[in-house]
């Protein structure tokens, strides 16, 4: 069938519109055209050049709610990376940038996220490798799973927590993912409930320092590994029970 929705006999196809040379080769053409400039973001980064940090807030909403531009998604990384804005020093703008990034989810934005971590000023910032996490809330993208991992590992607990969020997210990826990351998040939850439970005297500072992580990614890590199982136990051990029972077994893809 060509593109007109035409039998090669010439004979019409029910139901399906013929499209004449001129609206095929447009139609072609939209399909392959980059994508547009971005419009917003240069707006955002006006007002904060002015100052204007309530009304750059006020575009990043806008952008937010653009569902998925990739222009503009692009524009909001390149954004970020601006050391001229120092968007560092305002972190209600960096919060802001990285929401209205939330579920672009294709392998380039991934790519360019994962690049920000890399930045020698910027991976320093508590803020972005946070805002990362926001970002990649319910990507698509195989890759944006493979960075929450490694955030999870990340040696400030707010960062942590952030990851463990949006690991929740994820609770319709493929089951191998969903496992992946149930039981990088159990390892963490369970291995920090001990040590703040240690009564060996040798393990003071560590036992402080778990009551400390445990205060911030404790519900964030429990709400992940209810919504990544499906399911729910009382403590700590019975998490670690469950899994060792359910690791082989199939637990089957969550319908959204």
């Amino acid at each position: 069938m060509d593109p007109g929705g035409v039998k090669e006999a010439g004979t019409p196809t029910v139901g399906a519109p013929r499209l004449n040379g001129d609206m095929a080769t447009l139609m072609l053409l939209i399909l392959l055209a980059p994508d547009a400039e971005a419009e917003k973001v240069p707006e955002v980064a006006r007002l904060l050049g002015e100052d204007d940090t309530a009304g750059a807030l006020e575009v990043l909403r806008e952008v937010g709610a653009m569902a998925g531009n990739h222009a503009e998604a692009k524009a909001l990384v390149k954004l970020v990376r601006d050391p001229k804005l120092d968007v560092d020093e305002r972190p209600e703008v960096l919060e802001a940038c990285f929401v209205a990034l939330k579920g672009i989810g294709s392998r380039e934005i991934t790519r360019d996220l994962k690049a920000l971590l890399r930045h020698s000023r910027l991976k320093k910032i508590t803020g972005v490798r946070v805002g990362v996490c926001r970002a990649l809330e319910g990507s698509a993208d195989p890759g944006g799973i493979e960075t929450l991992l490694d955030l999870l590992r990340d040696t400030e607990d707010e960062v942590v927590a952030a990851a463990s969020e949006a690991a929740s997210a994820h609770r319709y990826a493929k089951e191998s993912q969903r496992k992946e990351l149930f039981e990088k998040i159990m390892d963490i939850y369970v291995g920090t409930w001990n040590l703040k439970n240690a009564v060996n005297p040798d393990l003071k500072v560590e036992k402080r320092r778990a009551e400390r992580k445990w205060e911030v990614v404790e519900k964030s890590m429990e709400r992940a590994l209810q919504l990544l199982s499906n399911t729910t136990q009382n403590d700590p051990p019975a998490w670690r029970h469950w899994w060792n029972k359910n690791k082989n077994k199939r637990w089957g893809e969550l319908e959204r």
